[in-house]
């Protein structure tokens, strides 16, 4: 630096535009972590030397993050916290090699926010000669003017002026251009009395909270390179990004994050650091980015998984991880075998993970089955090596949109947009959906359209013939549906469903055996018209009244009568599992559906032997909410192979009211 004069520097830096202000653009911060290193080696500096430090830094794509994760390992809490990230990790690598695919020049300032380019300046000076413009517009043509190296000197002029004369946080900002320019030499030879007077306008505004002005004197603290008016002091450096990034200022949160890996300033806290990288890479931090997926696949080595990996290796990262459930039941549920008998989580996982088919039927609005279901998910996927995930929760003609979110094709805001999920998926199956995302586990979308189903609940004809041979049905319907005839219903299998009033569309559940045998025989042609629109009794039945945990999917309300649409709900769901086994033979298919779909073991379970060609190993887990978790009720006796009872007393994971329906 001794041998380039600072003009010369000047000069060099127009020509090119190289962003030479502390911290303004994202590789700044690198820039500002080589001076470091570099000033280790010399004396104190004059700020033409800081200049001419960042100038000589290597790109920021060369940077390595000075905490060598591949020798130092990853610990615990970072692991926990990059855990947090590996459903979003293959989706946010993807983007962040999108946005620096031919990335063949320096990103532009990050401050100020709005940069004007040179062929906008005609219309900056127009407006701001407007009688009545407003000071933003003095600032933007000064902004166009400074940076742009148009005219600095006049550019100065009107941040001087908008700093004397603003008010508010435009007056702060000005401040800060005044003293950006002072400091970085913009159009005028760096001298100190300049320096001396921009260090002092950061001290004032931030000592009124700006963000800019704070990110700013937390990296001359961290430099040292004004000794004469701000001392090296690392403490002070990390007091200020702190302060910053809590207003998430980019370059500030990354500042943090390095002081916090590399124990500056504060004690040395990496995995603290993750969720500040984390906030600085969503903004656009390339370095941030580097740091997170260098941290990635340490961490993915040292859990013995390569990036990439098969779906069981990256299911059993998330299972070390798993909180530690006690296997034979908590204070919030507990496990029983489908005769009472007191049994476990490792029982279920042993039984559940040598089947074809495991469903789990919960109650919609059962916080402790959620979880429940998470966790035994991500462990029968670590150890199955092919899992599949089926939600009655998505239906089949969504399955385009839900497969092109797997595979990172669109957003999740454009698949919740389209795939119509429930009420209540992201606090209870967005993290199902989640998890096989990262693992790469197909997710089925297993239930009807509710279009359909509303229209068979309403339409009793709509079940006796093919949906291709019925007038009202157009040929596109049939991928979505099951053939008709649907499989008939067992004795058993009617006698559950008209056990339940709302089932018939009466207030009181019925067994005549009349009516099982006309079921049997025709789908419960008979039953349906007897129990649909008009039963006096249900008709005056409020939704209040309706049953805890009611499915959030329905498609009819309960005048209609339910038997033809849970019919045809069952069906579609079975034959969703099956052909799902069909394409995928070893496979376990994991499928999340309301209790009433499975239990007694007919529903779902019954009606899958009708469309797999063997009849598949199927496990039935039922799960039920009861205010004494740990007294197994006879009335759950034979109601799946496992029963789990979960404490009801604990708020529900969503409130269906009224409005929502």
């Amino acid at each position: 630096p001794s041998v380039i004069s600072e003009k010369g520097l000047l000069v060099e830096r127009a020509a090119h535009r190289l962003p030479t202000s502390i911290g303004r653009c994202c590789q700044s911060c690198h820039l500002v972590m080589s001076f470091r290193r570099l000033s280790r080696l010399a004396a104190p500096v004059s700020a033409g030397a800081v200049l001419l430090a960042r100038a000589a830094a290597p790109p920021p794509e060369l940077a390595e993050c000075s905490y060598d994760v591949r020798r130092q390992g990853v610990s615990s809490g970072m692991h926990i916290e990059l855990q947090k990230l590996r459903p979003r990790e293959e989706q946010l690598r993807r983007k962040w090699e999108e946005d620096e695919a031919g990335f063949h020049k320096l990103p532009p300032r990050a401050w100020p926010p709005v940069q004007p380019k040179p062929e906008e300046l005609p219309a900056l000076q127009e407006a701001a000669a407007a009688a009545d413009a407003p000071p933003q517009a003095q600032f933007d043509l000064a902004t166009c003017l400074t940076f742009n190296n148009l005219d600095p000197v006049d550019g100065l002029r009107r941040y001087r002026e908008l700093a004397k004369s603003g008010a508010g946080s435009l007056r702060q900002d000005a401040a800060v251009a005044v003293a950006t320019v002072l400091l970085e030499g913009i159009g005028r030879d760096l001298e100190e009395e300049s320096t001396a007077e921009g260090v002092s306008l950061l001290q004032e505004v931030a000592a009124a909270g700006h963000a800019q002005a704070l990110y700013e004197v937390g990296v001359l603290h961290y430099l040292g390179s004004v000794p004469q008016l701000l001392a090296e002091d690392y403490g002070r450096a990390y007091a200020c990004f702190e302060a910053a990034a809590a207003q998430q200022h980019m370059s500030a949160n990354f500042m943090q994050a390095e002081l916090l890996i590399e124990g500056m300033g504060v004690e040395s806290d990496v995995a603290a650091a993750v969720p500040l990288l984390v906030a600085a890479a969503e903004r656009g931090h390339r370095m941030a980015r580097q740091y997170l997926r260098d941290f990635w696949d340490a961490d993915a080595a040292q859990s013995g998984v390569a990036p990439g990996g098969s779906s069981m290796e990256r299911a059993r990262v998330f299972a070390q991880q798993l909180p530690q459930v006690p296997l034979g039941g908590s204070e919030h549920f507990a496990v029983f075998r489908g005769d009472g008998a007191q049994s476990s989580l490792a029982e279920l996982l042993a039984e559940a993970a040598s089947s074809d088919v495991v469903l789990l039927g919960e109650c919609h609005d059962d916080p402790v089955a959620h979880h429940l279901e998470a966790f035994l998910l991500i462990s029968l996927a670590a150890v199955r090596p092919e899992v599949v995930l089926s939600l009655e929760m998505f239906e089949r003609d969504v399955q385009l949109v839900l497969d092109e979110y797997l595979a990172g094709a669109i957003r999740e805001k454009d698949m919740l947009q389209d795939a119509r999920p429930w009420t209540n998926y992201r606090s209870d199956y967005r993290p199902l959906v989640e998890f096989a995302k990262a693992c790469r586990l197909p997710v089925v979308a297993a239930n009807a359209p509710r279009r359909y189903v509303g229209a068979v609940g309403r339409r009793k004809e709509a079940l006796q013939e093919d949906f291709a041979a019925v007038e009202a049905w157009p040929q596109q319907v049939a991928p979505f549906l099951p053939p008709l005839p649907l499989p008939a219903p067992s004795q058993v299998y009617m006698q559950h469903l008209m056990a339940d009033p709302e089932v018939l569309g009466t207030a009181v559940g019925r067994t005549d055996p009349e009516l099982v045998a006309e079921a049997g025989a025709d789908l419960g042609r008979e039953i349906t018209a007897r129990g649909s629109v008009g039963s006096p009794d249900l008709t005056e039945q409020s939704t209040t009244e309706r049953r805890q945990g009611e499915c959030p999917y329905l498609g009819v309300n309960g005048r209609d009568g339910l038997l033809a649409p849970v019919l045809l709900w069952d069906a579609t769901m079975a034959l969703s599992i099956a052909r799902a086994l069909q394409a995928r033979p070893e496979a376990l298919v994991v499928h999340v559906c309301g209790y009433f779909h499975c239990e007694k073991r007919v529903g779902i379970a019954e009606m899958l032997s009708a469309y797999a060609p063997q009849p598949p190993s199927t496990l039935v887990v039922a799960m039920y909410p009861e205010a004494e978790c740990h007294a197994f009720r006879p009335q759950h006796e034979g109601a799946a192979d496992f029963v789990i009872l979960t404490d009801a007393s604990l708020p529900r994971s969503y409130d269906h009211s009224p409005h929502e329906e």
